[in-house]
């Protein structure tokens, strides 16, 4: 029998990784949720190519950053696809 994956909001998946750093992005909006949201879409995505367990540390970073307006990217090619 095959496991099939639930689907799972970036809340949710925020929440599995640090609690703390889930209560902090739910109090986003606008702008800074954008690049939140963004930024750790990106994390997810480069910790799921790698093998690894996403950082606590890295998603508290990606909101600090998108609070004080910064989107700071890891890469520049289309992660969108590598997916």
């Amino acid at each position: 029998m095959a496991a099939t994956a639930k689907a799972m909001t970036l809340q949710e998946r925020i929440l599995q990784i640090d609690h703390i750093q889930a209560r902090r992005f739910a109090k986003l909006s606008g702008a800074t949720l954008d690049i939140a949201t963004e930024g750790i879409i990106r994390h997810l995505r480069a910790c799921a190519r790698m093998d690894v367990n996403p950082d606590a540390s890295a998603v508290r970073e990606i909101i600090d950053d998108a609070l004080n307006g910064r989107r700071v990217f890891a890469e520049t090619s289309n992660d969108l696809l590598a997916a």
